[in-house]
């Protein structure tokens, strides 16, 4: 009877381990989510700079794709008859 104990404490000490490791990494990883700064991510050129490309237009109005940029496609086929969106 005293094999069959010995037995069975490894086990219960291996799963208890287990068991005790699963549980620390899912409270580590629920600590980092929430410490996790989920701000608006911003993508380099994602957005238009107006007034940029405003400035640009005014020393080069024959750029098309600035045009394009500002919106302004009686511009664009002035300077390409041929352009199509």
């Amino acid at each position: 009877m005293k094999r069959k104990l010995n037995n069975l404490l490894p086990r219960q000490w291996q799963t208890c381990l287990y068991i005790s490791f699963t549980i620390l990494i899912l409270l580590l990883t629920i600590i980092n989510l929430q410490k996790l700064n989920r701000k608006e991510i911003k993508v380099l050129g994602a957005e238009t700079n107006n007034s940029f490309w405003e400035d640009f237009m005014q020393k080069n109005p024959t750029y098309r794709d600035g045009w394009i940029e500002l919106g302004r496609m009686d511009q664009v086929k002035q300077i390409d008859p041929n352009y199509q969106p």
